[in-house]
């Protein structure tokens, strides 16, 4: 008997849930400026720290390619000689931390700073060379404290008149990045909080409308978790609508960016959100509407008296 009760009770609690919820969605699209309005302004406040979360990977990504590429030329002393400089680079080449080494005579650098700026008339009225020998270093890691280590070391070498780091530049962009990290997660805390504040109200102002209702199911012996099912509902489609709306502003925003990012880039590549991160907004969405739901909802019921 026990076990042919336990079916029919699931089954009316599947009903009780499928009428709340078909309510609740009623109550919404009876209130379409209202919901539309607070819709919007849930999907804003998503759509901008997973838009800059978005932004940092993909800036993340260019530095660690530009990482790749960072040089260390040392300009060489007018009176170090070709066959001094090639014995410097061949006993730098034996450090651990020096993949690659190439000498550039000053014949050489003269020939290529005309060839990419064009200026070989103007050169060629010089009756000195006035470009330096240099020899240019390829590290082999990419971590730039160990590169910059590298690079004081090798300043100090009698042979060296001065030294150029490329990393410079690289080491601000990626402090840049470690700053937008942070912002994105600052920002995503704060505008869920919104987000929670905003689901919260919307739930107080359903509670205080249907005041006498709930008074009417507290003295028939209705339970505070049956009043605040249909909230809980409403809470859940506000978050997933707000999700939903933040995905498609957010593609439309990366379609727009998609271009320069990549070329800034310098090349084609433009690391888009995968299917999972950008569902994941939605989910994100929905269960902050729902756990907002249903902390408004218990904190508002429990103060109406039957």
């Amino acid at each position: 008997m026990a076990s042919q009760q336990k079916p029919a009770k699931f089954a009316n609690l599947l009903i009780n849930h499928r009428e709340d919820a078909r309510s609740s969605w009623k109550r919404l699209i009876a209130a379409p400026l209202s919901s539309l309005m607070t819709v919007t302004v849930i999907a804003i406040a998503l759509l901008l720290p997973s838009f800059l979360m978005v932004l940092n990977t993909n800036l993340d990504a260019v530095v660690d390619s530009f990482r790749q590429s960072a040089r260390i030329t040392l300009y060489l002393a007018p009176e170090v000689s070709a066959d001094r400089a090639i014995e410097v680079s061949n006993n730098l080449l034996q450090r651990d931390l020096i993949m690659a080494a190439e000498y550039i005579s000053q014949q050489q650098a003269l020939a290529d700073f005309s060839t990419r700026s064009g200026l070989d008339s103007l050169l060629g009225q010089f009756a000195d060379n006035p470009l330096p020998a240099a020899i240019v270093l390829t590290p082999a890691s990419t971590d730039l404290a160990l590169v910059s280590g590298l690079a004081e070391e090798l300043s100090a070498l009698p042979e060296v008149e001065q030294l150029q780091l490329d990393a410079d530049w690289i080491r601000r962009a990626d402090a840049l990045a470690t700053a937008l990290a942070i912002l994105a997660r600052g920002l995503g805390a704060i505008f869920l909080l919104g987000v929670c504040f905003i689901i919260g109200n919307t739930i107080k102002l359903g509670v205080e409308h249907r005041r006498d209702e709930i008074r009417v199911i507290k003295l028939v012996g209705g339970s505070h978790s049956f009043i605040a099912r249909p909230f809980l509902y409403t809470g859940f489609y506000l978050g997933s609508l707000g999700g939903f709306c933040a995905l498609l502003l957010m593609l439309a925003l990366l379609a727009a960016v998609q271009e320069p990012v990549a070329a800034f880039a310098g090349n084609d590549s433009f690391q888009s959100p995968g299917i999972a991160a950008l569902l994941l907004l939605i989910l994100g969405g929905a269960l902050a509407g729902w756990l907002s739901a249903l902390l408004a909802s218990w904190h508002h019921i429990r103060q109406i008296d039957p």
